[in-house]
């Protein structure tokens, strides 16, 4: 009686032959695989790159370096804003008052850089 298989390892173990299909299940390694021979994973598909699905407008720049490895940029630090010295509140009577209070206020912004300075 002879039983042929689609998938078998011949003599020695050697060569694993896949005649059939082979699954690879979530958690599962491969290894020995050039990158060049990688699929590209989508929803339905598993393959070289497994990614969460995302909206269509977040986007992240990334390559693959020299050594084949994928790079993802870190995200840039935001910079706190810059505290502005205290402008005590107005007490102004006069239009006048209220000009030169305002302007305090304008030297601040501009001394703590969230405002340019003015132009000649």
């Amino acid at each position: 009686m002879s039983y042929n298989a689609k998938n078998y390892t011949e003599q020695g173990g050697e060569k694993t032959v896949i005649g059939g299909e082979l699954e690879i299940k979530e958690g599962a390694k491969v290894t020995g695989l050039p990158a060049s021979t990688l699929v590209v994973a989508t929803e339905t598909t598993l393959g070289g790159i497994k990614a969460e699905a995302t909206t269509e407008t977040y986007t992240v720049p990334v390559k693959i370096g020299s050594d084949e490895k994928l790079y993802v940029p870190t995200y840039p630090i935001v910079p706190e804003f810059p505290v502005v010295e205290n402008q005590t509140d107005s007490t102004a009577t006069s239009v006048e008052d209220l000009v030169t209070d305002f302007n305090a206020l304008l030297n601040k912004l501009k001394a703590a850089g969230i405002m340019t300075a003015n132009t000649p």
